[in-house]
């Protein structure tokens, strides 16, 4: 999943305004708190069928991270 992937889903479902959410934001700064994160959680595993847990997302330190994390437990397995 690409960055600008998790933005839509951050500002069209979980209600965050763009402008803060860049690539280099910490989840703070970009105001990405624990109900952005579940509403994240639950949109990749109903497009993907993949489930990542609230915990997961958080550990990671940017939006670019986040992005990548999502990405890598959404790529297809093989």
């Amino acid at each position: 999943m690409t960055f600008e992937q998790v933005k839509e889903i951050l500002t069209t479902k979980g209600g965050l305004p763009a402008a803060p959410i860049a690539p280099d934001a910490s989840l703070a700064s970009a105001n990405i708190d624990s109900m952005a994160l579940v509403v994240l959680s639950m949109q990749v595993e109903e497009g993907t069928g993949v489930e990542v847990s609230e915990d997961v997302l958080a550990q990671a330190a940017t939006v670019a991270e986040l992005a990548e994390l999502v990405g890598r437990y959404a790529e297809p397995r093989a």
